[in-house]
């Protein structure tokens, strides 16, 4: 089932299927609920599996002046109610769609059954990655999308392997054209002023599950593997083929763990 629910200033766009015990699937910078058609797929057999469009991506309208994604996890919050959601939910994040599950963990920890994050790190922007988001900024101001998306989208992949990945490409290429360049400039903001979460995951009471690339270009697999060791029982999943994004260049690896972790 899909369907658009406005909330406050944001209009989001929601996929359901299956039915089950719930499960919040949230996509990355410049991605779509589209990345996830073959993850949902699998995991719709036995859950109710929800995914939305984050704002100013896919379907779903571009967010205000203030957007971050503390402010959107209480507008999370209100769209599961009003798909009748009140139990507890599982919540997947690849990338920035982890930013936005860690501020709803945070918020909202006796809502959350279980958290996995891919390729998403925990602690907050630093000097580099700002500065690399800025620059980003500056040439969509400027007009240099198409440019910066030439860069960009490759980059998610190990080195060697985006040969192999076409079809991954061209759904990339297709998500990307649906980002609006206001849209995106925002949620630049946003992800340069997140919060870091690692407190807050030093104190959860449910199970985390962490997915790192030893590949990754956007972010480094071991600082990420640093701030995993310290969250008490946390899983790690360490892709060793794999960039930015495992789910899409290790699938039935990704898969067959989300499956098991989740129960």
């Amino acid at each position: 089932m899909e369907q658009i629910i406005e909330i406050s200033d944001f209009k989001i766009f929601t996929k359901t299927d299956g039915e089950g015990s719930p499960l919040l699937l949230l996509h990355s910078y410049w991605g779509s609920q589209l990345l996830f058609d073959q993850l949902a797929k699998t995991l719709s057999g036995k859950r109710k599996v929800i995914r939305i469009d984050l704002p100013g991506h896919g379907n779903s309208g571009t967010p205000p002046k203030d957007y971050s994604f503390e402010s959107y996890a209480a507008v999370l919050n209100e769209m599961l109610i009003r798909l009748n959601i009140h139990e507890k939910v599982s919540v997947i994040g690849h990338s920035m769609g982890g930013y936005a599950a860690l501020a709803f963990a945070a918020k909202y920890p006796e809502k959350i059954k279980s958290l996995v994050l891919i390729h998403s790190p925990v602690r907050g922007a630093d000097i580099q990655s700002i500065k690399m988001r800025e620059r980003e900024a500056r040439l969509l101001e400027n007009g240099k999308r198409e440019l910066l998306l030439q860069a960009t989208i490759p980059s998610n992949f190990a080195s060697g392997i985006q040969d192999k990945m076409d079809r991954a490409l061209t759904l990339l290429n297709q998500t990307s054209l649906q980002v609006t360049t206001e849209g995106a400039i925002l949620t630049i903001r946003a992800m340069n002023q997140r919060r870091d979460y690692l407190a807050t995951l030093k104190q959860a009471s449910y199970p985390v599950l962490i997915i790192i690339g030893k590949y990754d270009k956007v972010y480094n697999a071991d600082d990420q593997l640093n701030n995993a060791s310290q969250i008490p029982g946390a899983s790690v999943l360490f892709l060793h083929h794999s960039g930015h994004l495992g789910f899409l260049e290790e699938p039935e690896l990704v898969t067959e763990h989300i499956v098991t972790f989740l129960g």
